[in-house]
This record gives structure tokens, C-alpha cells and sequence, in this order.
């Protein structure tokens, strides 16, 4: 777990909430202008809408702190490992094939 809850889970549920902030304040900007909903119900809708999302963004930044601020910037120590002996032999070999296939072309 990175932080408070795991972070690709905040991040999904942040991406959502702005989301729907972002279209119920855009629908309340459409039926203000079209005379449907007052000015006060669309100010309360967009007010209402801009703190969520204001909110989700923060939990999200502090659960992204608090969390291993570490490996997120820099990446694990684990990814700098010699790659498994078998792999290693077929990268080999596709680079030499590779080296064998340019040496025989011609323009």
C-alpha cells in the first residue's frame, strides 16, 4: 500500500468524482443559460462541484505524499536487477540474428 489507501484506487476514484464534477457543472451552465434552473441553484451547483472536486485533488496529492514518495519519483532499487539468464541468452541471440540480417542486406 502506498499512503492511506492504495494509490491507483485514489486515482481511479479521483478521475471519477472530477468527472462527474466536471459534467453536473457544465449541465448546470447549460440550464442556467437556457433560463431552466436560477442563477442561485447554478452558483450552488458550480460552488458545490469545485469544492469536491478541489477535495479529491488533495486527498489525492496527501495519499501520494504520506505514501512511498520513494519509488514513486524515483522508481524501486529492484528495477536495476541483471535480467533472468535465459532472457538474457535470447536478447543475445535476436541481436546477433539482427546483426547477421543488416551485415547480408544491400542498397
Amino acid at each position: 500500500m502506498n499512503g492511506y489507501l492504495p494509490h491507483p484506487v485514489v486515482k481511479a476514484v479521483v478521475f471519477w468524482v472530477l468527472t462527474v464534477c466536471i459534467v453536473a457543472a457544465t449541465f448546470a451552465g447549460i440550464l442556467l443559460a437556457w433560463g431552466t434552473i436560477g442563477e442561485e441553484l447554478a452558483r450552488r451547483c458550480f460552488w458545490t462541484a469545485f469544492i469536491l472536486a478541489f477535495g479529491a485533488m488533495i486527498f489525492l496529492l496527501t495519499n501520494y505524499v504520506f505514501g512511498n514518495l520513494e519509488r514513486d519519483l524515483f522508481g524501486s532499487r529492484d528495477q536495476n536487477r541483471d535480467p533472468d539468464p535465459a532472457f538474457a541468452e535470447r536478447l543475445r541471440k535476436a541481436k546477433e540474428f539482427r546483426a547477421g540480417e543488416a551485415d547480408t542486406k544491400t542498397f
